[in-house]
């Protein structure tokens, strides 16, 4: 589910059924509301973000959870729907052409938003030793078409909000202590912000560990960012280089390639 810039929404109590489909899978459906209080900006302001209202969520849920193959093979799988009303968003603006110093951030309020999407899940025991998992998540929706505050946002997708993102791995654990584990992580394009329509680009990432584990010692090698992508994890667009204080897009990039490691002792 879609949070601009890392917002979160407190949840009241969801309401839902769950069925036994079968032996083997059980379904649910769910429908929860969510809020956050408004507020007011600090700092130097445009005097009509000086405030922001409430924001509300409403979302429908419904999935199934399964297990097959004498519990070897798990899938779960979601789809929803949310609804948004007054919107918070963080904005950014600046209240003097050519000033990167009046450069700011502000919560504002827009009209509304509606996500939908689905998630799949698998997780496979290959054999007694190797375990294997996939995932996909899908989203869509965003933004009203008729965003008055900020029209650039007219029927665009929410910032930070990838249309979809996915996961794959394997892991090993011999029963003499030794294991290792291999993830690959990927995500699609996202907006940076609702101020501005500049997008990062598709990445994917490797990640691994190797090592041994006894009762009282844990040894790891272990390496992030294996093919060393370059990725932007952030970006903002304004004027900062004279003479002409051209509109720019800057970004602040993912971790680079980190390998290390790790010895632990448990008492």
């Amino acid at each position: 589910m879609a949070e601009d810039e890392g917002g979160h929404l407190s949840r009241r109590p969801a309401v839902g059924d769950h069925h036994l489909l079968g032996a083997a899978a059980t379904g649910y459906l769910a429908v929860s509301r969510g809020y956050k209080a408004g507020g007011f900006n600090l700092g130097l302001v445009p005097d009509e973000w000086r405030f922001f209202g409430d924001e509300a969520m409403l979302t429908v849920e419904a999935g199934i959870k399964s297990s097959l193959r004498d519990d070897a093979l798990l899938i779960n799988a979601s789809v929803f729907h949310a609804w948004r009303d007054d919107q918070q968003a963080r904005a950014s603006f600046q209240l003097v052409p050519n000033d990167p110093a009046s450069f700011g951030f502000a919560t504002i309020n827009i009209d509304g938003g509606k996500n939908w999407g689905g998630e799949l899940e698998l997780q496979y025991q290959l054999a007694r030793t190797v375990d294997l998992y996939a995932s996909v998540g899908l989203l869509y929706g965003g933004f009203p078409g008729n965003v008055e505050r900020l029209p650039s946002l007219n029927g665009r997708d929410q910032a930070h909000a990838p249309r979809y993102t996915l996961a794959a791995g394997a892991s090993w654990r011999s029963d003499s202590g030794w294991f290792g584990r291999i993830d690959v992580t990927g995500r699609g394009a996202y907006y940076f912000d609702v101020s501005h329509n500049q997008e990062s680009e598709s990445y994917a990432l490797v990640n691994a560990r190797f090592g041994y584990e006894s009762d009282n010692w844990r040894f790891q090698v272990w390496g992030r960012n294996l093919g060393d992508e370059y990725y932007a994890v952030r970006g903002f667009y304004f004027g900062n280089e004279p003479p002409d204080f051209p509109a720019t897009l800057y970004t602040r990039a993912g971790d680079p390639r980190h390998v290390g490691l790790t010895i632990e002792r448990r008492f």
